[in-house]
């Protein structure tokens, strides 16, 4: 099975999971007391995170497991606006709300089908 998106519709269909995966930021960030806990932040401290992550896994290898979480707490915490705390209780949070977003959403969700073809 082959699905291709373009144009508008594949934008639509990016900006959507990029503020379906900073939901959880954004509202953990309330939660925690955050200084500047908006829907904007949290994507911009997300899309942070990643970079930080692409480059510790480009220029330290297996070290990056370790640093790849350091990049999302600092992000969180200089872009939201926490303390260094107040971002590992964000971190946390925002890791229960993919678990519960995984739980909902995920199991209405199937894919079938053998994937490979010779």
């Amino acid at each position: 099975m082959n699905l291709t998106i373009s144009g508008l519709p594949a934008l639509i269909v990016q900006v959507g999971f990029v503020v379906v995966f900073a939901a959880p930021i954004w509202l953990a960030a309330r939660m925690v007391g955050a200084d500047r806990p908006t829907l904007w932040r949290s994507i911009v401290s997300l899309v942070i995170g990643i970079l930080g992550t692409v480059v510790s896994v480009a220029t330290t290898g297996a070290l990056a497991v370790l640093l790849a979480p350091l990049a999302f707490l600092v992000s969180f915490k200089y872009v939201l606006g926490t303390s260094a705390i107040g971002s590992i209780v964000l971190a946390l949070l925002a890791i229960a709300g993919y678990a519960a977003m995984v739980h909902f959403i995920g199991g209405a969700l199937s894919v079938t089908g053998n994937g490979l073809r010779a």
